[in-house]
């Protein structure tokens, strides 16, 4: 009988943890959809403090770069024009913009498509946007969830998208939808010198402190373009009909997709980000739920997404010395939570040249040191990356 008992506690135990773990509330995450492009004279210094802000919220969003709204430029597509078209106010259009969860602000002028300087102020401070920080602290509605895999031989991606809703919403079109984003991408000079990738830049000083070496008094060449929108899974605005009118709360609703990358793309800087978002024909209806994201990996996932937002991997490359480097560099970086973590060295057409640590790593403050005596001078990058986050950056070697 005792052990009958002991069996029994254990099974109501786990039933209990079962129960228990299942209604969590998701996570929720805001995506933040930048226009920017090449020409855009004003965009680097923005990307830059949109970026910082998003890596100090990277719990709460996700981040990625719509190539439209100065000009297009050769990250620009289909879906790109599409989003932006549809999107930006019928008075004109600018950049850098930003959309948040693509919703539509009466405090910020009744648009979706927002000046980045209207919706960060224009003097950003170390901080929060108001709008964006609010929505992070609502509670989720419908939990997103992206798994799948990769074959880097045939560069195939089959990836799933689940949709579970925890809270009512209107009756509407919803949809699931999936992107594809590659981070840090750099031209290369079989294109003339880096034709439609070189980031025109207005602020001298600024582009030589955070490029020195790169910037020919117009453009910084060889520039990084962080989080861009390369393709969709499932079309421009999502796929109809798998989430119905009036979705039922507790039920799964679930898309699989594939999808070839093109072999201009760098599959080690690639990302999926999937999301929730309502469709129709006014700008107020194409608002956002929820979003998530995950890095590309021959099996990836997100997991049940039913954790606190404290629980994901959060890090940050704290410094990168001496740079320029003559004979060694030293990457600091820092781990807000044990995470196994990697660090790769890369060329500026992004082939990956050195691995310099794959390895679980423990909370706190780490420095890793690497020999570049035997690299040309030129530009390279750093890539740390997480199982929940990348970051890219910079250094040269003279």
């Amino acid at each position: 009988m005792k052990k009958l008992t002991t069996w029994f506690s254990v099974l109501f135990s786990c039933i209990l943890m079962m129960n228990i773990v299942s209604a969590q509330t998701p996570v929720r995450r805001v995506l933040l959809e930048e226009f920017t492009t090449a020409s855009c004279g004003n965009c680097p210094m923005m990307s830059a403090y949109v970026t910082d802000w998003h890596l100090a919220n990277a719990a709460g969003t996700v981040l990625l770069s719509i190539h439209e709204g100065s000009g297009v430029d050769a990250m620009s597509s289909a879906t790109t024009a599409a989003i932006f078209n549809a999107m930006h106010p019928a008075a004109g259009w600018f950049a850098p913009a930003m959309m948040i969860d693509r919703g539509v602000y009466s405090s910020t002028g009744g648009e979706a498509y927002l000046s980045c300087y209207q919706s960060w102020g224009s003097v950003p401070s170390p901080g929060v946007d108001s709008i964006a920080t609010r929505l992070m602290n609502e509670p989720a509605k419908v939990g997103v969830n992206i798994s799948g895999t990769y074959n880097s031989i045939t560069r195939t991606i089959n990836a799933t998208v689940n949709a579970k809703f925890v809270d009512t919403v209107p009756s509407g079109d919803w949809r699931i939808n999936l992107f594809l984003v590659e981070d840090s991408v750099v031209g290369w000079p079989g294109l003339g010198p880096f034709v439609g990738w070189d980031q025109h830049c207005y602020d001298t000083p600024w582009a030589n402190a955070n490029y020195p070496g790169m910037f020919d008094g117009t453009s910084i060449i060889g520039y990084p373009h962080r989080h861009v929108m390369r393709n969709s899974f499932l079309g421009n605005w999502g796929i109809q009909g798998v989430i119905p009118a009036i979705p039922v709360v507790g039920t799964n609703y679930t898309t699989t997709s594939s999808l070839v990358v093109d072999t201009a793309y760098h599959d080690n800087h690639l990302s999926l980000v999937a999301f929730v978002s309502s469709y129709g024909g006014a700008v107020t209806q194409k608002y956002v739920l929820n979003a998530n994201d995950v890095i590309l990996a021959p099996t990836f996932s997100t997991g049940l997404n039913e954790i606190t937002a404290q629980n994901k991997s959060h890090f940050s490359i704290e410094n990168i010395y001496p740079n320029p480097a003559l004979e060694e560099i030293i990457i600091k970086y820092t781990l807000e939570q044990e995470s196994k973590s990697e660090i790769l060295i890369s060329n500026v057409i992004g082939q990956t040249i050195g691995s310099l640590h794959s390895a679980l790593s423990e909370v706190g403050t780490h420095e890793i040191s690497f020999t570049t005596s035997k690299l040309s001078k030129g530009i390279y990058y750093i890539t740390l990356k997480t199982s929940t986050c990348i970051e890219t950056r910079k250094f040269i070697v003279e």
